[in-house]
């Protein structure tokens, strides 16, 4: 199990981004809002599939990490899966359609098996004082939410999340509307506005304390979609 645990800079601002899914023009235009200077850059994980230039958003997103060594990058399905079929061997015809699809323009397989060592060792959530990130969030149960394979899991779990006193920030499952939705129930934001639906892409701007300050969403790029 990968985790990330640090405590909060209380001097920063967080910029967390929701499911980015391949759309590469898409992600250079939403960072557009991100200041570097005063805010540390959270992503919420799938960086790859669906988009037309997964190769491009990790190679991107992996140099943002270089130039910005806070920069945190969560674990999602996408990557534990992709990695789960490169590891085993994984026949095309056997993967769902959009691995494949993917593979046949980013060689994970051979050149840039690199990447596939990087998804592996992304961790599954990030926690400090007033925030805890992760890509599915935590079930309300507290039941396998670190066990890679279960629907229980922060990977997959769509449904019921436990509510804590942080702000829990998650993406994974589109929103209706397309946009950040904050839950009050459940102390939550959902950020996932539906890039892997060719919907938007959204970020949002989280204080030192917690606090929402802003939203940030952009149209997928023509260039972005299949």
């Amino acid at each position: 199990m990968l985790y990330f645990n640090k405590k909060a800079d209380l001097r920063m601002n967080y910029y967390i981004i929701g499911d980015v899914h391949g759309c590469y023009h898409t992600l250079k235009k939403i960072l557009n809002h991100w200041n570097p200077d005063d805010e540390q850059l959270i992503f919420v994980g799938d960086y790859i599939n669906k988009g037309r230039h997964s190769g491009k958003v990790v190679k991107y997103i992996r140099e943002l990490q270089q130039k910005y060594p806070d920069t945190i990058c969560i674990k999602g399905n996408h990557e534990y899966q992709m990695v789960k079929y490169i590891e085993d061997e994984t026949p095309y015809k056997d993967m769902k359609e959009n691995y494949s699809n993917t593979l046949k323009k980013y060689d994970l397989k051979d050149k840039q098996r690199d990447d596939v060592t990087w998804m592996k060792r992304l961790p599954l959530f990030h926690e400090n004082q007033v925030i805890y990130v992760s890509h599915a969030g935590v079930n309300f149960l507290g039941v396998r939410k670190f066990k890679e394979d279960s629907w229980w899991s922060v990977l997959r779990y769509r449904g019921k999340l436990r509510r804590m006193k942080k702000l829990q920030v998650i993406g994974h499952t589109p929103t209706l509307t397309e946009r950040p939705e904050f839950t009050e129930k459940f102390h939550s934001l959902n950020i996932d506005s539906g890039a892997g639906n060719f919907a938007n892409m959204s970020a949002v701007l989280i204080d030192a304390n917690g606090q929402l300050l802003n939203t940030f969403t952009e149209e997928v790029d023509k260039d972005d979609r299949p």
